[in-house]
C-alpha cells in the first residue's frame, strides 16, 4: 500500500513536531536538576531578568549550540562521557569551570553583597560577566561581576600555632641578649 504525498508529509511533519518537542522538553530537565542542585542561588531568575531566559545559566546569548560558557562545556563533556546530569553537576560542584579561582558551587551558593542574589555564573568571569569560553570572551553579558570578590582570609589553628611560637622566640631573643643580665 502506498501512500499519498499529503500522508507522508503529515508524516514527516509529526515526526519533526515529536522531536522538535522532545528536544524541547529535554533541556527543562538539565535546568531544573540544577536548581535541584543548588535550591539556594538566584542565578537563573537573574540570567532570565538580565538575559531574556533562564537557560542562560548554562548556555551562552549568542547561540544554544555553541560550546560555551564554560560551565555547560564542562557538563556536556561528562554527560557524553556516559554520567547522568546530577553526577556530573555533582562531579562539577568542586571543579573551576570558570577559571576565575572559585569552586562552582561555591560560585553558586555564594551571596552577593550589593543584592539580595545568591550566587556567581559558573561560566562567567569578571567585573561585567564575560564568557572565556564564548565566541567573543571580551563581550560583556551580564554586566554585573559573576567573579565573586575575594574572601577576607582567616587565621588558621596551625597560623595561630605558628604566630605564637614566633612570638615566643621572638621574646626569648629579647629576653637573652638583655643588657646587664648575669648569666
Amino acid at each position: 500500500m502506498l501512500m499519498s504525498k499529503k500522508n507522508v508529509l503529515v508524516v514527516l511533519g509529526l515526526l519533526g513536531w515529536s522531536l522538535a518537542a522532545g528536544s524541547a522538553h529535554a533541556r527543562p530537565k538539565y535546568l531544573d536538576a540544577w536548581k535541584v542542585k543548588y535550591p539556594s542561588s538566584t542565578i537563573p531568575a537573574r540570567m532570565e531578568a538580565t538575559l531574556g531566559l533562564e537557560c542562560y545559566t548554562c548556555h551562552n546569548p549568542a547561540g544554544f549550540g555553541l560550546p560555551a560558557n564554560c560551565y555547560r562545556r564542562d557538563l556536556v563533556a561528562l554527560i557524553q562521557g556516559g554520567n547522568t546530569i546530577q553526577d556530573a553537576l555533582d562531579q562539577l560542584d568542586a571543579e573551576d569551570s570558570d577559571s576565575d579561582g572559585f569552586a562552582n558551587g561555591v560560585e553558586a551558593t555564594m551571596a552577593r553583597t550589593d543584592s539580595a542574589d545568591i550566587g556567581f555564573n559558573q561560566g562567567l568571569v569578571g567585573a561585567t560577566g564575560t564568557d572565556p569560553c564564548g565566541p567573543d570572551p571580551g563581550l560583556s553579558l551580564t554586566g554585573v561581576s559573576e567573579t565573586p570578590p575575594d574572601p577576607i582570609p582567616t587565621v588558621s589553628q596551625w597560623g595561630l600555632l605558628i604566630m605564637g611560637l614566633l612570638v615566643l622566640a621572638t621574646g626569648t631573643s629579647i629576653l637573652v641578649r638583655r643588657p646587664g643580665r648575669v648569666a
